[in-house]
């Protein structure tokens, strides 16, 4: 029987908390050896819950102590560049939420940094893994090449909401410019976008056109200045439409006039109460460990989403 990952963390915070930990925890191949993190409560926290046998405050004391298979980088933007690229240069492979930088540069530094120790680092884009997205691939390479990728992404962020260390289009948007990157299957050879101030001295109105070099078009639909939380998008070949819900609903058009209504719970068959079992969060994990067992580039690896990173620079009138 293969040895189990030795699986370190740094940063307890809520996001990590809610999707990574207990995620990481259902993998039967990964032991959840140790974690780092500075706020007392946070750590005493996932102790207790977790039962983590090794315990730090600084992280390239557990680097050098724990010596861990893969570590789980989950935090800010703001702070994270220094404990990735000590992981990379530790020989690790990485988990890093998204966005995986603050900047396009550091996105490149993380890349260059992986690819000169030879470790994967995976990106926390989940919606590519999510199971209404995977079936509306499955039918529109069926159906021919795709013709047109939508990614629709509406909240309400106004006033001071809004804004933070970085844009809501770097820090939260990018997960369906990713997804609309990854659907369309090209590299976007030219970009039309708009950005808008609404109810806010931040940009928190976005739209993007954008040109692939397969001849896909990709729309981007973003707004924080709506009634609330609405997370989806489309996607088009020449004999199928699928329109979905992230990560609930998927409806069906067929050029034959037929009209299918799937659910998330029933592609992924599991229980509709496992939210993390058909949202991607879960099938992410799997497959990063799966890819560092067969040693093969993981689906959201820094060395292919750097470029979705670009295009959100690009959306933003950076690049």
């Amino acid at each position: 029987m293969t040895n189990p990952l030795r699986a370190a963390f740094i940063g307890a915070g809520p996001r990590s908390r809610s999707a990574h930990y207990p995620n990481v925890a259902r993998l039967a191949d990964v032991t959840m050896e140790s974690v780092c993190e500075l706020d007392e409560e946070r750590l005493d926290m996932v102790v207790e819950q977790y039962g983590f046998p090794s315990v730090y405050t600084h992280h390239k004391e557990m680097l050098e102590s724990a010596n861990p298979d893969v570590v789980y980088c989950v935090m800010n933007e703001q702070w994270a560049l220094g404990p990735v690229l000590d992981c990379i240069r530790a020989g690790k492979h990485v988990f890093i939420e998204k966005p995986p930088g603050a900047n396009v540069d550091e996105v490149r530094q993380i890349r260059d940094a992986a690819v000169a120790n030879n470790v994967w680092v995976q990106v926390g884009f989940q919606r590519r893994h999510a199971a209404v997205v995977r079936e509306s691939m499955a039918r529109t390479q069926a159906g021919g090449p795709v013709s047109m990728a939508v990614g629709i992404f509406h909240k309400q962020l106004l006033g001071e909401a809004a804004g933070g260390f970085t844009t809501t289009l770097w820090n939260d948007i990018c997960h369906i410019v990713d997804m609309v990157r990854f659907m369309a299957g090209g590299e976007p050879a030219e970009v039309h976008a708009h950005r808008s101030k609404f109810g806010s001295s931040h940009w928190n109105v976005y739209g993007a056109l954008i040109r692939f070099d397969n001849d896909a078009t990709g729309i981007i639909e973003a707004t924080r200045a709506s009634g609330g939380r609405t997370l989806g998008g489309q996607l088009h070949a020449a004999t199928v439409g699928c329109y979905f819900d992230i990560p609930s609903r998927l409806a069906l058009f067929t050029n034959d006039g037929q009209r299918d209504n799937l659910n998330g719970w029933d592609l992924a068959g599991v229980e509709q109460s496992d939210s993390a079992a058909y949202d991607g969060t879960l099938d992410m994990h799997r497959h990063f460990v799966e890819c560092i067992r067969s040693n093969t580039q993981p689906l959201t690896d820094i060395r292919d989403t750097v470029h979705s990173m670009e295009l959100v620079a690009a959306i933003e009138g950076e690049e």
